[in-house]
């Protein structure tokens, strides 16, 4: 079969299709926005968390939202992923393995989760979330779901750092250790008067989770000595 040289592009069809690539680049943007607005207004209290709210907080119209997520519960779906995604990845990393030792693992872990625990506007993000999943099937099924993910990660550090524990004992001392981290943010909120250092109390949960998990021997590198956060 005799070759056809391939036909140049038409300077019409470059023109759409860069176009079209700035079409999606907005496109992505604002629906960024979006959900940046919506874990804003759902902060403020899920009771009042509307697809009408969230299009005044991040300056487009009603239709815009509904464009990019439909109904109210998608949005508030993409919220909670919005908000959890990155850090789980992380966590996800941290579980394969990612630095010198299981240890340095396990603490990058525990560094990363106190600084969530850290920031009131992530605390009372939580907080509203685990309210409206009282109420919604869907939102609960989520947040069970990323729980689940949460406690695998830890988890797979604890059989790395003992590989002496069987899945069952690696999987209680993981809801052991998500407990205390879940728990921290609780305290963190709503200790009241009293409350010892934020610092201090993440300076000891780390040592406690070590203590709790670690072999003899086992130690983190030089660069990830348990510190404050």
């Amino acid at each position: 079969m005799p070759h056809r040289p391939c036909e140049a592009a038409s300077p019409a069809d470059l023109s759409a299709a860069a176009s079209g690539g700035v079409r999606a680049a907005q496109s992505e943007r604002r629906r960024s926005d979006i959900l940046k607005a919506s874990r804003d207004v759902l902060a403020q209290g899920y009771a009042d968390f509307s697809l009408r709210k969230v299009a005044a907080a991040a300056g487009v119209r009603l239709n815009t939202v509904q464009h990019h997520f439909g109904d109210l519960e998608s949005l508030i779906l993409a919220t909670v992923e919005s908000m959890v995604g990155d850090l789980l990845s992380r966590f996800r990393r941290l579980g394969e393995g990612q630095h010198a030792s299981p240890a340095d693992d396990l603490l990058v872990l525990l560094d990363e989760a106190w600084m969530a625990i850290r920031d009131i506007h992530v605390r009372t993000f939580y907080f509203e979330v685990w309210a409206m999943a009282r109420h919604r099937p869907a939102i609960a099924e989520l947040v069970q779901q990323r729980y689940a993910d949460y406690r695998g990660f830890v988890a797979a550090i604890a059989r790395r750092l003992n590989p002496g524990l069987t899945d069952t004992e690696a999987s209680t001392l993981a809801t052991l250790i998500s407990s205390w981290t879940e728990g921290a943010m609780v305290m963190a909120h709503w200790g009241g008067p009293g409350m010892p250092s934020l610092s201090l109390v993440g300076l000891r949960m780390k040592a406690a989770c070590l203590a709790l998990l670690r072999t003899p021997g086992v130690q983190p590198t030089a660069s990830l000595k348990l510190r404050a956060k």
